[in-house]
């Protein structure tokens, strides 16, 4: 019996179908967020240039305990440089992981729960993260 070949252009090797799930999986509410601070044409391709970015790396992404997070600050890197510091302006005080459940929670409206999926972060560190901004903002 002979042996069946797929045209290679049909079948992406198994570590970038990964990738590329992830990107499909999120890719909604990464240009949500992208399009927070860039204009929507930007924020395509911000995100997919991030993409393309790790995908370059994405093995070394597959080998760290949360390859969603290396694939979140792709995203974030890429964004943050293409808006330039002006556009944090009112949340540069707070840290990066601060400014990102700021933007998510209140911004996009996303629970806790998908903001952990979504940036690869455990949901306990989200939740802490989301009461310390809470507390913050309450007067004295």
């Amino acid at each position: 019996m002979p042996i069946r070949r797929t045209p290679a252009a049909v079948t992406a090797p198994a570590p970038a179908l990964g990738l590329w799930a992830l990107h499909d999986l999120h890719r909604r509410h990464y240009l949500a967020y992208a399009a927070l601070l860039l204009s929507p044409a930007e924020a395509r391709l911000a995100v997919q240039g991030a993409f393309e970015d790790l995908a370059g790396r994405w093995l070394e992404a597959l080998a760290t305990a949360s390859p969603a997070a290396c694939a979140w600050q792709a995203v974030r890197d890429r964004v943050c440089t293409l808006a330039g510091p002006r556009t944090l302006g009112p949340v540069a005080h707070l840290t990066a992981p601060q400014q990102d459940v700021l933007l998510l929670h209140l911004a996009l409206d996303l629970p806790a729960d998908r903001i952990a999926a979504l940036t690869g972060t455990e949901p306990a560190a989200v939740h802490a993260r989301l009461r310390s901004l809470a507390s913050a903002r309450r007067p004295g």
